[in-house]
């Protein structure tokens, strides 16, 4: 069945036409491909692998390579500090019904499943309860996406599969929808499919700021057995897994100038449930994101990412991305890789340690000799940080939130500020595990310089 993207919104602006790409090599580097090659003796590449090792918990750690120090943390351009309030997998729970807190902040972003099957009634209760926050004052500005929960906002799935799930009460799809339509929402509130937006606070009491953001509900195929009639269901937005060319190209629509990026799913190996989580019936599952979205976080580098569903890898990571006008499918600046070379015509072939099983490896073409003795320089040269949630404590002790801070100021991940290229990734999942669901984690509340609109 092919992918069908959301077309059938009139006010989506999500525009096909827009692909990142690689940024072409600089003059230095077209000149150093005019340089006589060296031999491959003169190549100088461990063949040694690193001993594997088992990381702490990773809903409390953090990834993060040094960039030299000479190198800008941020834009020249006037900044502020911005208030993210995030927070996704909801699924029927209110802040006005006790079922989790939020505090006050410039924008909230909810990262999808605010339902269960996504009925009329839950879908309004959702609603309802995000527009008395931004009436309130408790946030000036809301972003809203949905998640594979949300059945009946997705058309062409809910006349596939709509019957499997509501057998009892079947619900009126284009009525769901319109729930979200811009003349029915808030104006402050913002819900986007698979399309983009730019926002700008404009309150006098706000930062002034502004920036560009996109959001996505889709995630990767994953059927469920409803009832004793149904031997499984898909849910809804819905794409193959990679390696399906789908899971690629469904994403290179995201705009290259994306400062935020919503998606109801998490990318490959970054907080979707690695190192290990035990699955509901006992097995062993390791990591659930999508290849194809790491690989469009790489090319896109937006500041911040936010999502959800995995409910079990609640965190946040800070990565740095390698430099892709050079290096190609090594992504992440922290990666522990190691190198062979292979010469292949005017460029080399290295074996790096796969994206799969521990000691998989896998053979990646990453541009001229001179980068790739480069690349073996650094691979290793990399820090883990933690990520201590100050809103982890018992709050009977504590009341603090769950509060990342990558501004200037920052005291966290050894008091460096978010720098250009960096990429923040949340999971900001509020239900703790899978169903049935138990426990309840606190909204992530994110502090990051940006922008200001013309000027402030």
């Amino acid at each position: 069945m092919p992918l069908e993207l959301p077309t059938w919104l009139p006010w989506s602006s999500s525009n096909p036409s827009l692909k990142p790409s690689l940024r072409p090599p600089e003059g230095n580097d077209l000149e150093a491909k005019k340089k006589p090659k060296k031999s491959r003796s003169q190549l100088r590449f461990s063949h040694s692998k690193p001993k594997l090792r088992t990381l702490p918990p990773q809903h409390i750690r953090s990834s993060l390579m040094f960039p030299s120090p000479d190198q800008p943390s941020m834009s020249t351009k006037k900044t502020k500090k911005t208030r993210f309030i995030c927070m996704g997998d909801t699924h029927n729970l209110s802040p006005y019904q006790g079922g989790f807190k939020v505090p006050k902040g410039d924008v909230l972003i909810h990262a999808g499943d605010m339902t269960k099957q996504g009925t009329s009634a839950e879908l309004k209760k959702t609603v309802d309860w995000i527009e008395r926050l931004v009436r309130e004052g408790v946030v000036e500005k809301a972003i809203i996406i949905a998640g594979n929960h949300e059945l009946t906002i997705d058309p062409p799935f809910y006349t596939s599969y709509g019957h499997n799930w509501h057998t009892q009460d079947p619900q009126d799809s284009e009525k769901c929808l319109s729930l979200f339509t811009p003349s029915a929402l808030h104006p402050s509130i913002t819900f986007l499919n698979h399309s983009s937006a730019h926002i700008t606070l404009t309150s006098p009491t706000g930062p002034g700021t502004h920036f560009k953001v996109f959001g996505s509900p889709y995630t990767p195929i994953h059927i469920t057995k409803v009832n004793e009639l149904c031997e499984g269901s898909r849910w809804a937005f819905q794409y193959p897994p990679f390696p399906a060319a789908k899971s690629e190209e469904i994403w290179d629509v995201i705009p290259e100038d994306t400062d935020v990026l919503i998606t109801h799913g998490p990318p490959y190996s970054h907080l979707d449930g690695w190192p290990i989580s035990v699955g509901r019936h006992g097995s062993v599952e390791t990591h659930k994101g999508c290849e194809g979205l790491r690989r469009a976080c790489w090319k896109i580098r937006p500041k911040l990412h936010v999502f959800g569903h995995i409910h079990e890898g609640r965190g946040v990571q800070r990565v740095m991305w390698r430099d892709g006008k050079h290096v190609v499918g090594m992504e992440e600046g922290c990666a522990c890789s190691y190198l062979e070379a292979e010469e292949e015509g005017d460029k080399l072939r290295v074996i790096t340690l796969g994206s799969g099983e521990m000691g998989e490896e896998r053979k990646l073409s990453i541009g001229t000799k001179q980068m790739a003795e480069q690349v073996e320089g650094f691979t290793h040269d990399h820090a883990q940080m933690e990520w201590i949630d100050p809103g982890a404590v018992d709050e009977r002790i504590s009341g603090k939130m769950s509060t990342v801070d990558v501004t200037k100021r920052t005291r966290m991940f050894g008091g460096v500020g978010l720098r250009e290229g960096e990429t923040l990734m949340v999971n900001a999942s509020i239900m703790r595990s899978a169903w049935p669901y138990k426990g309840v984690n606190k909204v992530v509340v994110v502090d990051m310089e940006l922008e200001v609109w013309d000027g402030g």
